[in-house]
């Protein structure tokens, strides 16, 4: 019954992906290879991580949903998909607000602070890997605010990069674990159906 409540279309994949864009972003932007000033190098880099984190998520979803024959737009997905928006509008918001206060620099950790919370209210009824992803980025986010000092490159190749590629990770390997425990049980049937 737990089962049926939960969201787990989400991939492996998409989390090594996001990471990855995240990291190329960061050295991207930290070794200053995009010709612009550094406003407009900010707004390039971040809109095309996000666009390539998004794409590669629903590339990835999509997939995910066919191989195992259930509808994307499913009421998990719509609950996921309605706990994550008000963050996901409120990130926007702010970052009007803290673009025009000029304060670029304090928009990662923002984002990760909103974002983890986002993740977090959908991790109800995804996966329970989710949390740590969420609860991770909700932390790096809230102490890089604090900070007298920001830290963006660092917290968006901490937060949107490593924590990313480390959830991806973990949930390959429990799916990898679970096929082979399929498989194990699957043989063990097979042998006990040749045995009688």
């Amino acid at each position: 019954m737990e089962r049926s409540r939960r969201y787990e279309h989400i991939s492996g994949y998409s989390g090594l992906l996001a990471g990855a864009a995240a990291l190329i972003g960061c050295t991207l932007l930290s070794c200053h290879l995009v010709p612009f000033d550094s406003r407009s190098n900010f707004v390039a880099v971040w809109a095309a991580v996000f666009v390539v984190a998004f794409a590669g998520h629903l590339v990835f979803t999509f997939g995910r949903a066919r191989q195992r024959g259930e509808p994307v737009w499913s009421r998990q997905a719509r609950t996921v998909l309605l706990a994550v928006l008000p963050n996901f509008g409120a990130a926007l918001a702010v970052t009007v607000l803290v673009w025009r206060l000029g304060r670029v620099d304090r928009l990662p950790a923002v984002w990760l602070t909103l974002y983890g919370c986002g993740v977090l209210a959908t991790s109800f009824f995804a996966p329970r890997s989710i949390a740590w992803l969420g609860g991770s980025c909700l932390a790096l986010g809230a102490a890089d605010l604090i900070s007298q000092y920001s830290h963006p490159i660092l917290m968006m190749g901490l937060g949107f990069g490593g924590a990313h590629i480390a959830f991806g990770g973990a949930v390959l390997a429990m799916e990898w674990r679970q096929a082979r425990q399929r498989a194990f049980w699957k043989q063990v049937e097979h042998l006990a159906a040749v045995d009688e």
